[in-house]
């Protein structure tokens, strides 16, 4: 959900510490201007104060008005983000949330989403998987040996339910990294909801 320019402004001066009497000692702005762009009934600001909060908080004014949501890297260099020309165009289509993906990316879980994602793809667990699965089958074929068991008793069967299918098990770990991430991000967004509308189409 976008902040309005009262929501920046008040936010930028609370993360300072700084009561309105101080900002407008170190601004050298109006007290009396200042609380009125941060209240409920703002209605305009100065270009002058406007350019002088943003130099103040070291943003930019486009992050004041609400046209860009970067507060602390208004000059990044796409080339530093190594997006391919693929996931630049996405994010300029329109076609995903642009907020809610970046929610997602710092996410405190995300790193080992992408860890345990990484191991998958490149297959890293596979050979760790096949070393236990083998370590398993050489203990059932000593017990085969030395005891002949049927195959219906019972510590032969857990030797072989406890097998790994490395495909199976990474994609349950991933699955699991995914769904702690999206419960937060719900649990985040619950005040967000809106009603369904009086005249809602599908009632018809």
């Amino acid at each position: 959900m976008e902040l309005s320019i009262q929501e920046r402004l008040k936010d930028l001066r609370v993360e300072r510490g700084l009561t309105l009497e101080q900002l407008a000692e170190q601004t050298h702005l109006s007290k009396s201007a200042l609380g009125s762009y941060e209240g409920d009934n703002f209605k305009d600001i100065s270009h002058y104060a406007l350019i002088a909060l943003a130099k103040f908080y070291e943003v930019t004014v486009d992050y004041l008005l609400g046209r860009s949501q970067t507060k602390n890297h208004p000059n990044a260099d796409l080339a530093d983000l190594r997006l391919s020309d693929d996931m630049i165009e996405l994010l300029k289509s329109g076609l995903v949330d642009n907020s809610l993906l970046c929610e997602l990316a710092v996410h405190p879980d995300f790193p080992r989403l992408m860890a345990d994602l990484e191991i998958y793809v490149n297959g890293i667990a596979g050979k760790q998987v096949q070393s236990a699965n083998a370590i398993i089958d050489a203990v059932s074929a000593t017990i085969m040996k030395q005891h002949n068991p049927s195959l219906s008793d019972p510590q032969l069967r857990q030797l072989i339910a406890a097998h790994i299918d490395d495909d199976s098990f990474c994609r349950y770990v991933i699955q699991q990294d995914i769904n702690k991430i999206a419960l937060d991000l719900r649990e985040a967004h619950k005040d967000d909801f809106f009603s369904v509308p009086e005249d809602n189409p599908l009632e018809d």
